[in-house]
């Protein structure tokens, strides 16, 4: 599932952003691609619960996630 979003970028990185999606790729599709890129790569440097720790860090208000 999707879920819309607001992000504010500097102006340099939605140009480049831009240039990398093209005509027929979406600003969101090049986004995701990298933000899943940068997850994967931190996820190895950390912990296993860290995620976790993360994700109920940032959850506040809209639920947590519980280790399973």
């Amino acid at each position: 599932m999707r879920i819309r979003t607001n992000i504010i970028l500097a102006e340099d990185i939605l140009a480049k952003i831009d240039v990398l999606a093209g005509e027929k790729q979406k600003r969101s599709a090049v986004i995701e691609t990298a933000l899943r890129e940068y997850i994967a790569r931190e996820e190895k440097k950390a912990p296993a619960d860290n995620g976790i720790a993360v994700v109920d860090k940032k959850a506040g208000s809209r639920g947590k996630l519980t280790k399973v």
